[in-house]
């Protein structure tokens, strides 16, 4: 991660972006941990003026992906990630949410893993997401200063979509 974000702001993009938009924070840093696959980092900057994200895709380049509504309660306050609080890495949060997966659940077979860094009900975490075959959602939170599980469930997608509705 840190290396993409250095990438990130030493890139033209990012610096004429930032100079019109000082105001923004960085809320969220997001990548889907695949199988080999081209990992891309995705850096999200809350403007408090606009009220919207500007979310920057770090791989081989970096672009700039068009501004977006904040997905957040009304009166919520969008929370920014403090990365000096952040001392456990993506690696270390992966491997104790892959040891929590095998020891809660381990007849599910997992594809992809979700990590974002965010800060949510005043915890700065990683929250760490296993899609598996069974169309399921494993989901793990690690505070990211001490490494702790804040908590852990699962999830049918199917009966996440029936609460939605």
């Amino acid at each position: 991660m840190k290396n993409a974000l250095r990438k990130l702001n030493q890139s033209i993009k990012f610096v004429k972006w930032n100079k019109k938009n000082n105001k923004s924070k960085l809320t969220h840093a997001f990548i889907m941990v695949g199988n080999n696959e081209n990992e891309e980092w995705q850096f999200g900057y809350y403007n408090p003026e606009t009220d919207k994200v500007a979310t920057f895709t770090v791989n081989d380049s970096v672009s700039l992906n068009d501004e977006q509504d904040v997905f957040k309660k009304p009166g919520d306050k969008v929370k920014c990630i403090n990365l000096s609080n952040v001392k456990i890495s993506l690696e270390k949060a992966i491997e104790k949410a892959d040891e929590i997966k095998e020891k809660h659940y381990p007849k599910e077979t997992t594809n992809k893993r979700i990590a974002i860094l965010q800060n949510i009900d005043h915890d700065q975490l990683w929250n760490i997401t296993f899609v598996t075959h069974s169309f399921k959602t494993i989901n793990i939170k690690i505070n990211s200063s001490d490494g702790k599980v804040i908590k852990h469930g699962v999830i049918s997608l199917f009966e996440f979509r029936s609460k939605a509705k």
